[in-house]
């Protein structure tokens, strides 16, 4: 059944060694394979597919925007779309958070709007050092790989030297502090340090949320020294968290915002850069790219964030679900954890760390086993990872759940007898 895959496709491919088999359609919070069996589907592609797979509100919009032969590429070119793009996304999400921000939209991956904001760092400053955290993670093209310090492959680059990786930080300490303010007046590789990205609640490093207060000395530490603080809200952004953004409720109050994955809301390739207007200080044609005018993108896009984000019942909505992802990780880190498990999550994005590669790449199998769809991340991927679509119902995330809850029992189930 897989022949064809294993003779034609490049050993590079990965989830497909995880989940073994060949998928077929899709609807909401489900996949379903050639075979007719039904998977639950707690991935959502990463976080590209937030929204789930084929939602009928938007791919209404998708078909009727194919059929009437608007535009789906058109480079930077004006267009109707994204016009009504950009005056979406300042209607409902820039105007309510008060971000005076201006769109730059850069290409399809959210590496490319991470190279984008590191660029315009350094053109701003002058200074082409970067700091970052342990467990961040920012993309797979050269410099941004060069800056995410969770990154395997991350041996490969490291002759880019301009990064300095600071600690994850729980809950801040003076140290903390002290190595902040430290690493904004160094030097690395004989620069100076123009930038400082991090995401808010860490994806692939653990789903693990930042101090409140340490994002707060941030902002405060990079005002003082000129240093440009980038926020990566690819993964943790577009609702993952609850709010629109992870780092809502924090005084992080970044300078630029790298936004992707999720933002087309259908899983459409589509990033964005959302800059201080202050700090927009591009020449034209200065960053270019010949997929950043994804009309189809545009056109789902807004309706995503009209039909969602008008009012807070989605987000409270997502809050609500987060708080019984949360419950039913820690009950089972209790039963059976034996002290030793953690549950680190932020609203959607969560994860149950058992400390143990082999256990948790096991849970990861015995979920696929039960159909459920679930990853593994952090360092040594030793976290089970969670990733929900944001649509499903009560029913569907108590089903996952329990899902889950049988694979972490039968995985501990089995251990304990080969140790026996």
């Amino acid at each position: 059944m897989l022949n064809t895959f294993d003779e034609l496709e490049s050993n590079v491919r990965y989830y497909c060694r995880r989940w073994p088999t060949v998928f077929s359609s899709a609807q909401g919070a489900h996949l379903v394979d050639e075979a007719g069996s039904e998977y639950l589907d707690f991935f959502a592609g990463a976080g590209a597919l937030s929204y789930g797979h084929n939602n009928p509100v938007l791919v209404d919009v998708a078909i009727n925007h194919l059929r009437s032969n608007k535009l789906l590429h058109s480079l930077d070119t004006f267009t109707q779309e994204k016009r009504h793009f950009l005056e979406t996304i300042e209607d409902v999400i820039l105007r309510p958070r008060q971000l005076d921000m201006v769109v730059q939209t850069v290409g399809p991956t959210g590496a490319t709007a991470v190279e984008a904001a590191l660029q315009l760092a350094h053109r701003l400053t002058g200074k082409r050092g970067v700091i970052g955290f342990q467990g961040g993670y920012h993309g797979m093209s050269l410099r941004a790989a060069s800056i995410s310090e969770s990154m395997a492959p991350r041996a490969v680059v490291e002759h880019v030297g301009d990064f300095v990786a600071l600690p994850f930080v729980e809950t801040v300490t003076e140290t903390d502090l002290e190595l902040l303010e430290r690493a904004m007046t160094s030097r690395v590789d004989g620069q100076g340090i123009g930038a400082i990205i991090i995401e808010p609640t860490q994806g692939e490093g653990g789903c693990r949320p930042f101090d409140p207060l340490y994002l707060a000395a941030v902002r405060q530490m990079a005002s003082a020294y000129g240093v440009i603080v980038i926020a990566d809200e690819i993964q943790a952004g577009v609702g993952r968290t609850g709010p629109f953004f992870s780092f809502e409720g924090t005084a992080l109050d970044p300078d630029i915002i790298t936004v992707s994955k999720s933002i087309s809301g259908l899983g459409l390739p589509m990033a964005l850069l959302l800059v201080r207007k202050s700090l927009d200080t591009w020449r034209p044609g200065e960053f270019s790219g010949t997929f950043r005018g994804n009309n189809l993108a545009f056109a789902t896009s807004a309706t995503m964030m009209d039909h969602y984000w008008r009012d807070s019942a989605f987000e409270q909505n997502t809050l609500r679900h987060g708080a019984i992802v949360r419950e039913a990780l820690t009950e089972m880190a209790d039963l059976y954890g034996n002290g030793t498990f953690k549950v680190q999550a932020n609203g959607m994005l969560a994860g149950l760390n058992t400390f143990n590669t082999e256990l948790s790449e096991a849970i990861s199998m015995a979920a696929f086993r039960r159909k459920l769809i679930v990853e593994v991340c952090g360092r040594g991927d030793t976290i089970v990872k969670l990733l929900p679509t944001l649509i499903m119902t009560d029913d569907q995330l108590r089903d996952g759940l329990g899902r889950l809850h049988d694979a972490v029992a039968e995985v501990l189930a089995d251990t304990a007898s080969t140790v026996a």
